[in-house]
């Protein structure tokens, strides 16, 4: 007995039959593009401007701003929306993702492609129109990498994990070129700390579900087998990576006495929730790390926006 294959037919069966009500197929599509994961990555993006902004790197007009925010929205609910459409079969026997639109029945795979091609679309082309083409250029890069480099990759390899923080890190990035129209020290500084905090973040959450992520076939721990310890260890070196990468930014902050203090206190609180989980290697332990990624990012984006000269 096939549980993939079981669960792709029964997907097929129940989406043939599919009789949904607009307002309930449109709040379907939205939710292909996972609106909290791409909530939080597009703060990142939002984020990103501001300290451009607020450094004087560039300008931007109030409708670059909106144009930016809403192409940059759309372009990071594309990525979501295609890895829904690829994943269907194996998301039908996670628990956690088995009421997805697609799995659930609510949306057709060949419906779930096609919506993300639409958000992609209509993402890429208001940024390529209305900010600027390097941004645009970032847009795209991150669909391909996650929806057609890391989402296949995830039942094949646990380097997966490494692939997909790539496209997870050019939200901040883009926000900077989308102000500044290049490169700068500053931005890439805000995708390295974006990409090395994916990594405590996803492991935790890889180790709370890893029987849900085994039962699909999905390599998402540090490497085969890896234990609860050693999925922490590799935690606390990415949270210890992120001491030095984030104190860097305190050449741009006005004060980089109470940046420092503020960048750091906030680095080593992640150290810490990931020595807890290490010590401890239990589910608490793992639900609270993840509890501090979460607040991590948007703290440490807020204090180099307040700290920015």
């Amino acid at each position: 007995m096939n549980p993939v294959a079981d669960s792709t037919e029964k997907t097929s069966a129940l989406a043939a039959c599919s009789t949904t009500r607009p307002a309930a197929r449109v709040r379907d599509y939205l939710q292909l593009a996972k609106p909290r994961v791409t909530t939080l990555v597009w703060v990142s993006m939002a984020a990103g401007m501001g300290i451009a902004s607020a450094m004087g790197a560039g300008t931007a007009s109030a409708l670059t701003w909106l144009h930016a925010l809403v192409g940059g929205f759309f372009v990071i609910a594309s990525a979501n929306a295609f890895n829904q459409a690829l994943e269907a079969e194996r998301d039908a026997v996670m628990r956690r993702t088995a009421d997805r639109p697609v799995p659930g029945g609510r949306v057709t795979r060949e419906e779930a492609f096609g919506v993300a091609a639409a958000f992609g679309l209509a993402g890429l082309t208001e940024l390529a129109l209305f900010v600027n083409l390097p941004t645009a250029a970032l847009g795209l890069l991150s669909i391909v990498l996650y929806a057609f480099a890391y989402t296949p990759l995830k039942p094949r390899s646990h380097l997966c994990t490494l692939v997909g923080a790539i496209p997870g890190a050019i939200p901040p990035l883009a926000g900077w070129v989308a102000v500044t129209g290049g490169l700068g020290l500053p931005g890439l500084l805000l995708f390295a700390v974006q990409f090395l905090w994916q990594f405590p973040h996803f492991w935790a959450i890889a180790w709370l579900n890893r029987e849900d992520y085994s039962r699909a076939g999905f390599r998402m721990l540090p490497y085969p087998e890896a234990t609860a310890a050693e999925t922490a260890r590799q935690c606390v070196r990415y949270s210890l990576a992120l001491v030095p990468v984030s104190a860097g930014f305190a050449v741009f902050a006005q004060s980089a006495g109470l940046y420092l203090i503020l960048a750091l206190g906030l680095a080593f609180w992640m150290v810490r929730a990931s020595l807890a989980f290490r010590r401890l290697g239990d589910k608490a332990s793992a639900r609270r790390l993840l509890r501090v990624t979460i607040a991590y990012l948007p703290l440490i984006l807020l204090v180099m926006l307040l700290s920015a000269k």
